[in-house]
């Protein structure tokens, strides 16, 4: 990631693909837009038929509440 990447981006690192791992997909969000990309990656990932766990709310989180 560029420098003026990291300003706009809610990821801590890049690429992304870097924290695949197996099954999992593992990435870290800015704590200023953590709530927004969190929502935003539980929308994607029920979109897909997959599921999206918010490790800092310890809970699985689901695209129609933003909380699962």
């Amino acid at each position: 990631m560029t420098e003026d990447e990291l300003d706009i981006s809610p990821w801590c690192s890049g690429p992304l693909i870097d924290e695949a791992s197996g099954p999992l997909f593992y990435f870290g969000l800015r704590w200023s837009m953590a709530e927004e990309a969190s929502a935003y990656a539980a929308e994607l990932a029920s979109s897909m038929d997959l599921v999206c766990f918010d490790v800092s709310m310890d809970k699985l989180r689901s695209r129609s509440s933003g909380i699962g």
